[in-house]
């Protein structure tokens, strides 16, 4: 690395800047999971002060002047030159917001998501409908002061997910969408009929646990570098050597949280492998949402939910749930990969949750469009899910209160989830071309080579590319949700032999 004063200072300043963004992900995780409740309030405003002090920060003379002294130097690296590119980008983005909108935004979204848990504890949207409504405005305001001359909805979707716009999301998504109703139905005419009831036997929580080890075990999670904890709705947070995830335990289904410490075990590899000699830097954080969401589903559905790597643990499961031993092999398979409609996203299969996903992107779509409000969301909803499903809701909890995403102001994620989907088929024809035998050694228990390629190839690359650019750096080709339809489709030929 060329030594570069200026360079150096900014680098500093702008670590210190991840750390308190580090902290802001602790305070975030405490408050999910071991927080006591009446202490809303206080956390809100602690992390409003945090938020303010960054903001105030990152906008700072000392940024500014520094960027512009070392923006036109001709002795920088490659890497000095990436970094300093997402410190610009950052900055003026940051920049461009009042610093009460971010206090604003900061104190609303922990105020409405606490209140989201109590909602859905009732089954009552109108607990929370008003301060969405807060938000929803705040979130608005933010997209407008951002960019006033694009959709809201394209700004939105670019922060978590760079150089993304709708255009790009409707031509993925109309892809997927004709693609998997095409699975859906030839699932549905087999004659195989999976019994997904099988699998949902009252288990321990103790049980789960020691198969959440097991799980953790096998992926290489270092306890002393990350923990597992309960939370109502499943995420994972941190960064380097403190990655925090957390699971849902249902006593009547312990698949649910098993495939969601798989899913969650994969954000926090790719948290734990970023580039050590980077971290701290703009290239030392993951390159998306949706290339983050990518390795979660890689590793929850390409590994976990494979026949080969079924065979490999259901030894294992059945020593832990001996319950499981009055199911064969084949049966277990079968029920874990089970093509059915299901009302909630997180314990949807492999195929249908795609469609979750669409309904959520066009009901965020036709929100920031105004031709549905905050209000009209949950019969929207019950439409949605009738019409995508043919599936009737009970209760709120399983329509609009069933994601806690909107209520944290996450508008704009849900589409990262199927765009990891899209990356995966790209980058399992890549990995395949190195890795020929990758099914063979998942069977015999062996998943290191294929965790080690995803290291190499995704995680160690960090924010070296953006998403688009980084699938194409690893694969050769742009992302393209055929080659997705085409994984499902081979695989799930298998299980439904059609």
């Amino acid at each position: 690395m060329i030594e570069n004063k200026s360079y150096n200072q900014l680098a500093e300043h702008m670590k210190e800047l991840k750390l308190i963004e580090n902290s802001l992900g602790i305070l975030y995780w405490d408050m999910r999971t071991y927080m006591p409740s009446k202490g809303i309030q206080q956390r809100a405003e602690t992390v409003a002060l945090y938020t303010k002090i960054h903001h105030e920060r990152l906008v700072s003379k000392f940024t500014e002047t520094k960027l512009k002294e070392i923006s036109n130097m001709n002795d920088l690296t490659d890497i000095q030159r990436r970094n300093i590119e997402l410190w610009q980008r950052e900055y003026d983005m940051e920049a461009k917001l009042p610093v009460d909108l971010v206090q604003k935004l900061a104190v609303q979204e922990n105020i409405t998501e606490k209140l989201w848990e109590k909602a859905k504890a009732k089954l009552d949207f109108k607990m929370v409908q008003p301060d969405l409504e807060k938000l929803f405005d705040l979130v608005k305001q933010k997209a407008n002061a951002y960019d006033s001359d694009k959709p809201m909805y394209d700004v939105l979707l670019d922060l978590f997910e760079k150089n993304t716009t709708q255009d790009m999301i409707n031509e993925y998504f109309s892809t997927l969408k004709v693609g998997v109703l095409k699975i859906i139905g030839k699932c549905k005419g087999s004659s195989i009929k999976p019994d997904i009831n099988s699998i949902k036997i009252n288990t321990s929580i103790s049980q789960q646990k020691q198969l959440s080890k097991f799980i953790m075990n096998f992926l290489g999670m270092e306890p002393e570098r990350s923990r597992i904890d309960e939370t109502e709705h499943p995420f994972t947070t941190g960064y380097a050597d403190d990655v925090r995830i957390t699971t849902h335990y249902l006593e009547n289904d312990p698949m649910a949280s098993f495939y969601a410490v798989l899913h969650e075990g994969g954000h926090a590899l790719y948290d734990l492998n970023l580039p050590s000699e980077h971290l701290w830097t703009g290239i030392g954080d993951g390159a998306s949402y949706g290339i983050h969401e990518s390795q979660s589903r890689f590793v929850e559905n390409m590994i976990g939910k494979s026949p080969e790597f079924i065979t490999h643990a259901f030894s294992k499961i059945q020593e832990i749930i001996p319950e499981y031993k009055r199911i064969n092999v084949s049966d277990f398979i079968r029920a874990v990969n089970v093509v059915t409609p299901s009302k909630i996203r997180v314990y949807a299969d492999e195929v249908t949750y795609n469609l979750h996903i669409i309904m959520r992107y066009e009901m965020e779509r036709d929100l920031f469009s105004d031709k549905i409000t905050i209000s009209e969301l949950p019969q929207v909803w019950e439409e949605k899910i009738d019409t995508y499903f043919d599936l009737k809701l009970e209760n709120e909890a399983e329509g609009v209160l069933q994601d806690v995403h909107w209520y944290g102001g996450g508008f704009g994620y849900f589409p990262a989830y199927a765009l990891g989907n899209v990356y995966d088929g790209a980058l399992l024809n890549a990995m395949e071309l190195s890795i020929p035998d990758w099914k063979q050694q998942l069977k015999e228990g062996n998943g290191k080579n294929i965790l080690e390629w995803l290291d190499v190839n995704v995680h160690k690359k960090g924010f070296l590319y953006d998403p688009v650019d980084l699938i194409e750096n690893v694969t050769g080709n742009k992302p393209d949700a055929a080659a997705f339809i085409d994984y499902l489709n081979d695989k799930f030929r298998n299980i439904y032999d059609f």
